[in-house]
């Protein structure tokens, strides 16, 4: 099969070396041609138009920023998409998710959403949770490329019910991330030993196992190397704060915090890992 990717960013990248590896013919896109330089080495061929991509694809996958980045690439020049199937992967909000089902299926391809739980480390080892929103034979025909990139991968139903379930659980991301950083930062504010802290959290229904993947980053208040930065939380959490009170979900929650993200990236930690809001609810200089 020849498989198209458009998208060769922080997951993009490695999931593409994934589909080379399983030994898929691969063919490559990138607005920034740099970021595909290590892909057009290992053996996939660089494509300088999303347009001649799909061309010469059969299968194109999706992994770019936004919605708008999405239509642009598929509808801008308007390529021609009859045959073509589209395994769109990016987190974008049910109402885009079948705004591009419409658009994909009247000219005659077809489309799959297929968003991913999971960040740098499990694109590369294969591990994502890959959520599908397809019909049921969609799903069985196009499993075999998700295994390649996923350890887990669940049919949720039609479009756009993968798309929602992925807002839900980023939501999560966002709530967890920032209820964890004002709580270690009032422990250390009071000089309360953090392992103390820690141990009676680790034993408790509380616990998440978040809170340690990301505790010395916010101990050492290191941000770099991101998996997921602050700018892309940013555009998630104005998507779930949209979706959910379209579903009559209070949201003041969401909302609350979308000035936290905003500053931190007013103060420059919009290309840092999203854990980086913790230095806007603990700022520096505290303990």
């Amino acid at each position: 099969m020849k498989i198209g990717l458009i998208g060769t960013g922080l997951m993009g990248k490695p999931m593409g070396f994934r589909l080379l590896d399983a030994g898929y013919e691969l063919y490559i896109y990138n607005r920034t041609k740099s970021k595909t330089a290590e892909l057009g080495k290992a053996g996939a061929v660089v494509f300088d138009s999303p347009e001649e991509l799909i061309k010469h694809s059969q299968t194109v996958i999706l992994m770019l920023a936004h919605y708008q980045a999405i239509h642009d690439v598929l509808f801008t020049e308007k390529p021609d998409l009859k045959g073509k199937t589209i395994l769109q992967m990016s987190t974008i909000s049910p109402k885009e998710s079948e705004s591009l089902y419409k658009e994909i299926t009247s000219s005659g391809g077809e489309y799959l959403e297929a968003p991913v739980l999971g960040s740098i480390p499990q694109a590369t080892k294969g591990e994502l949770i890959i959520m599908v929103g397809s019909s049921v034979p969609q799903f069985k025909s196009y499993k075999t490329v998700f295994d390649v990139l996923g350890n887990k991968v669940i049919h949720v139903g039609e479009t756009p019910k993968a798309a929602a379930l992925k807002l839900a659980l980023n939501q999560l991301i966002v709530t967890e991330t920032a209820a964890f950083s004002m709580s270690l930062g009032y422990v250390r504010n009071s000089n309360i030993d953090v392992n103390i802290f820690m141990d009676i959290l680790r034993g408790s229904a509380l616990y998440a196992p978040t809170f340690d993947k990301k505790l010395e980053r916010y101990l050492q208040r290191n941000f770099e190397n991101p998996n997921f930065p602050v700018k892309h939380l940013l555009k998630d959490l104005k998507l779930i704060s949209e979706s959910f009170s379209t579903e009559n979900i209070n949201n003041l929650i969401l909302e609350a915090e979308k000035p936290i993200l905003q500053k931190a990236i007013e103060i420059g930690l919009g290309d840092k890992d999203y854990s980086a809001l913790y230095n806007v609810i603990h700022p520096e200089g505290e303990n």
